[in-house]
């Protein structure tokens, strides 16, 4: 069982990988909000009253948090004991952490709206994130160093139009590339088609894994020409070919399923209690897959280990260290 094998690789803790994440960022403000003296906790139900003729509602202030797909991702490969180097928008006193950055420009602000499950989120966009390109990035950092690091998470397509004119340019360099990990945040049908053109260059430079969620595994399955469940091993293999990938990850809510060059993995979801927030499991799923895979682990025991991050977090106990994650696992597998 995957599981076991991982409770024992973390008791015997993890050698560090050269982590890098980019290129987004957010100052995420967490609200409940409030119909009246109620408190609505649905979509379906904020639906049903502003169907009923409500027109207005009260914010909550929770919390307030630094956010973004590539921020959660680097925060938990750093809790992981990786070396870490994050290229984000992050002009804002929030982004104090206690490894290296180099900003690209000013944040987006997204405010959450908590459910009891899919959180709603407003976005004001970033013009600077709107407008990046690789040119950015060059300008941040050592960019022929960071595209060869072991392991890169590159984040949020959806929101940023620069992302597949620069996988041309990173290709095209030649890196001696590692992982390459592309969560590409919600995308549409027609995003899906543009996200698998731009990453078949890369694929001749980094083992590319792309790491989605059933909605955005849905797109991508529409975008192969595949109208059945896109968890399906014909959808996800057809999926990993168009994008040229080394595997594609489906992180659902009852497992993560994989197309590998192995062939199929899946491994069960551990069964935990909900938190504050499931916003920025998924992030963090991303990091200890890719991270792992860069430290060379098999695909079962790599994916498990995303399971394991993406759970210690939407369990409410925050981003986990290996110490953290081990007790965690132990707990709650299966």
């Amino acid at each position: 069982m995957a599981y076991d094998a991982l409770v024992a690789r973390l008791a015997d803790g993890l050698d560090p990988v050269r982590f890098g994440a980019f290129p987004d960022g957010s100052v995420d403000d967490y609200y409940r909000l409030h119909g009246g003296e109620s408190t609505v906790t649905s979509r379906s139900s904020f639906a049903a009253a502003i169907t009923a003729g409500r027109d207005s509602f009260t914010l909550e202030h929770v919390v307030t948090e630094a956010g973004g797909q590539a921020v959660n991702a680097a925060r938990q490969a750093a809790a992981l004991g990786d070396d870490i180097l994050l290229a984000g928008h992050l002009d804002h006193p929030i982004f104090e952490f206690d490894f290296e950055t180099a900003s690209m420009g000013d944040p987006a602000r997204v405010r959450v709206c908590l459910f009891e499950a899919d959180d709603v989120m407003f976005v004001e966009e970033s013009a600077d994130l709107a407008d990046w390109s690789v040119a950015d990035l060059r300008g941040a950092l050592d960019v022929d160093a960071f595209l060869e690091r072991d392991a890169l998470c590159c984040t949020n397509w959806a929101s940023v139009p620069g992302l597949g004119p620069s996988f041309r340019d990173i290709a095209a360099r030649d890196p001696d590339g590692g992982v390459f990990c592309l969560d590409p945040g919600p995308l549409s049908t027609a995003q899906a088609n543009d996200l698998l053109d731009a990453l078949r260059p890369l694929g001749d430079a980094y083992d590319v894994v792309v790491s989605v969620n059933d909605d955005e595994a849905g797109r991508l399955a529409a975008a192969v020409g595949h109208d059945g469940r896109p968890t399906e091993s014909a959808t996800l293999d057809a999926i990993r070919a168009a994008a040229n990938a080394t595997g594609v990850v489906v992180h659902g809510a009852d497992a993560a399923v994989a197309s590998t060059p192995d062939g199929r993995v899946s491994v069960p979801t551990l069964d935990v209690s909900r938190g504050l927030t499931e916003t920025g499991a998924g992030d963090r799923f991303s990091a200890g897959l890719a991270r792992s895979l860069a430290a060379g682990w098999v695909w079962d025991l790599a994916v498990a280990m995303g399971n394991a991050c993406a759970a210690h977090y939407v369990a409410g106990a925050g981003t986990g260290g290996v110490d953290d994650l081990r007790a965690h696992v132990d707990t709650h597998r299966p």
